[in-house]
């Protein structure tokens, strides 16, 4: 139970992070589909284009929040679902919470019909 609270608590200050950072220019506009969701110090989506190349970047949008969660290989039934994402930037932190430094992130996540 501590570390379920751990992961939690360290994911939404991470995601708090990002989300003030992600306010910054966006860089480009990425349509896929979500592949994989991973976490560790930090929370990475990987989005597979049509052409079926992998961007693989934080995960600073809402959507985010509700990936973190999910507890199945499903994502929670976002896996395969097509997205328009927004790519800006974000913080990348460590285990204790410092910035280690900024990397492409997913700032914005609209699912696609």
């Amino acid at each position: 139970m501590k570390m379920v609270f751990w992961v939690l608590l360290t994911g939404l200050c991470f995601l708090a992070s990002a989300h003030a950072a992600s306010k910054k220019q966006a860089l480009y506009v990425i349509e896929g589909k979500i592949s994989v969701f991973e976490s560790a110090d930090n929370f990475y989506l990987t989005i597979v284009d049509k052409k079926g190349k992998q961007h693989t970047a934080l995960c600073a949008a809402d959507l985010c929040e509700k990936l973190m969660l999910a507890t199945d290989d499903t994502l929670g039934g976002y896996k395969g679902r097509k997205v328009r994402v927004t790519v800006g930037t974000g913080k990348q932190v460590d285990g204790s919470g410092q910035v280690m430094g900024v990397m492409e992130a997913f700032v914005k996540i609209r699912l696609v019909k």
